[in-house]
């Protein structure tokens, strides 16, 4: 009797201390660690490069290159020369990145803010944004000549005759800042044909980079300026706030400014409307890997957002970006 007792003790004792430590490695496993601020750029670098489409040729021949997504980029043969302006020959390659959906745009940084006539940064609705760069070697290349893009407007949802081209820069806060091209009519040089015939825009550029299929986001409801009150550790080098609108897949607004006091995200400009309904898209890292929340709200004038320690989660870039494409 005494024999059986002291066994089952033991049994009990093993099990609960087999819970006790699973429950711990659970706790381990699920707990967000501080974020790194080198850690999230290297996290935004990574999912950049993942989207990077690459291709070889020799710069006399030029390229006719079509995309995982079915753009097609056109280079003429004699086309590309160097920094000092002299004709480049021999073996150059092709980078390419297209960004058609919210989740790539979340992970890459690219959302789409574009700069009004006041130079207000306002939220723009987008055919699809690409980056084109051609290197010899390390050395960078530029056309010497116009050079051709078509994107498949079934990309984002079909045709619509009313979308611009955009350039992109990066501004000096790491963020990518669209402009429109020669807003008076799309000079020679560079401009945009919706084609009704093919359901592509027809793009003709004279310089690479970055370059956006868009137009503004237009919303008549009076506009507001909101904050995003995010965890004490997180700011703008380690973290990142957007907004995906509801029933907008090809809108993608930023929060651009951080106040390091009561540790919030806002913007300059008050573009949100009131009474809109949105994702509120909370990113960083923790230990390398992807901390996310997403708050649905309904906007009300000069809202207060607080995103709260415990809604952050971990999750893997390709899931995240699932997630973010599928909000409604």
């Amino acid at each position: 009797m005494k024999r059986t007792f002291t066994f089952k003790t033991l049994a009990v004792l093993l099990c609960a201390s087999f819970i006790a430590t699973s429950c711990k490695n659970d706790g381990i496993e699920t707990e967000i660690a501080g974020p790194s601020a080198a850690a999230f750029k290297e996290m935004r670098a990574q999912s950049l490069q993942d989207l990077t489409q690459t291709k070889t040729f020799k710069a006399e021949d030029g390229v006719v290159f079509t995309s995982s997504k079915g753009a097609k980029v056109t280079i003429h043969p004699n086309c590309l020369r160097d920094a000092s302006n002299n004709l480049v020959s021999g073996d150059v390659a092709l980078s390419f990145v297209e960004i058609y959906d919210r989740g790539n745009m979340v992970m890459t940084n690219k959302p789409v803010m574009g700069k009004d006539a006041s130079g207000n940064l306002l939220p723009l609705v987008t055919g699809g944004e690409y980056n084109i760069q051609v290197k010899q070697g390390d050395k960078v290349l530029k056309p010497g000549c116009t050079f051709s893009v078509t994107v498949p407007a079934a990309n984002t949802g079909g045709l619509d005759m009313d979308m611009k081209l955009w350039k992109g820069n990066i501004n000096e806060a790491g963020d990518l800042v669209w402009e429109e091209v020669n807003p008076e009519g799309q000079g020679k040089e560079a401009g945009i044909g919706p084609n009704t015939e093919t359901a592509r825009y027809d793009i003709w550029g004279d310089s690479f980079g970055w370059a956006n299929v868009d137009r503004f986001y237009n919303d008549a409801r009076p506009k507001t300026q909101i904050k995003v009150v995010v965890p004490a550790e997180y700011n703008k080098e380690n973290s990142g706030v957007f907004l995906a609108y509801e029933g907008e897949p090809n809108v993608l607004a930023l929060l651009d400014t951080y106040d390091s006091k009561d540790h919030f995200f806002s913007e300059h400009y008050g573009f949100v409307p009131v009474g809109l309904n949105l994702h509120i898209v909370f990113v960083s890292e923790s230990n390398g890997a992807v901390a996310y929340a997403i708050r649905k709200v309904k906007i009300e004038d000069k809202g207060v957002i607080t995103i709260g320690k415990e809604e952050i989660k971990r999750e893997t870039k390709s899931n995240l970006v699932n997630m973010i494409n599928n909000l409604k």
